[in-house]
């Protein structure tokens, strides 16, 4: 188990260079952030919505974003691999499929995590709406689905690889499987702009790590078959 954990360990270091290295995914992430905040807060402004809508709304557009903009940023996430035969030589060099997918789930959580920890700073400033005081909380609710959304697209992204359309083939094959970490988010976002805390016995926490739960689960059981496709 010692040595299991160790190579994870050594995997996780390798995936977070590679991904630092190239820096696609985070310039990607970063720049559908900041695009897509500009583009809500022109939209907002032109609509010339009052505060009291605009703090209704700010919860929606934060999670269509964040879904949007991970779903599609993360279809480079696997190219130094496949172009250097990289899952090939882990396989013969007996790593299993649980490591690898346990390795690049962590990094891209990560990325995902600072990506949606962004996003609820731009499109406050873009609605001129104040989060200090529910952002640990964002925080916590962000990091949750940030790992959900990783567990499934981790795998997707190894499913759509070989694919020559998996730009468009991934956002569509992985938003409506997505949709119970969006309905969550959306869900426990609203009660803490609008009320300042999570209600008594709200059940999207419970959802949530359900969800997570059953992506992780297939993830760590489909991944090494998928990559062997």
């Amino acid at each position: 188990m010692i040595r299991w954990l160790k190579t994870l360990g050594i995997l996780i270091h390798k995936e977070w260079r590679l991904e630092w290295r190239s820096k696609e995914l985070f310039t990607l992430l970063a720049c559908n952030a900041v695009l897509f905040s500009v583009l809500v807060g022109a939209g907002v402004s032109s609509a010339v919505l009052d505060a009291a809508t605009t703090e209704k709304i700010y919860p929606m557009l934060l999670w269509v974003v964040f879904m949007l903009s991970s779903t599609t940023s993360v279809t480079r996430f696997n190219e130094q691999e496949l172009e250097g035969r990289g899952f090939e030589g882990l396989l013969l060099s007996g790593v299993s499929g649980a490591q690898m997918y346990l390795a690049k789930m962590v990094v891209m959580t990560l990325f995902f995590f600072v990506s949606f920890v962004l996003l609820v700073l731009l499109l406050a400033l873009s609605l001129d709406k104040d989060v200090g005081a529910v952002l640990g909380a964002l925080c916590i609710v962000g990091f949750g689905a940030s790992s959900a959304l990783a567990a499934l697209l981790t795998l997707l992204a190894a499913v759509a690889s070989t694919s020559k359309l998996k730009g468009i083939l991934l956002p569509i094959i992985s938003i409506p499987v997505l949709f119970p970490v969006f309905l969550c988010g959306m869900e426990m976002t609203t009660e803490l702009v609008l009320n300042g805390a999570l209600a008594e016995g709200s059940p999207w926490p419970l959802v949530l790590l359900c969800a997570q739960t059953f992506y992780l689960v297939a993830g760590i059981n489909l991944f090494e078959m998928a990559i062997r496709e």
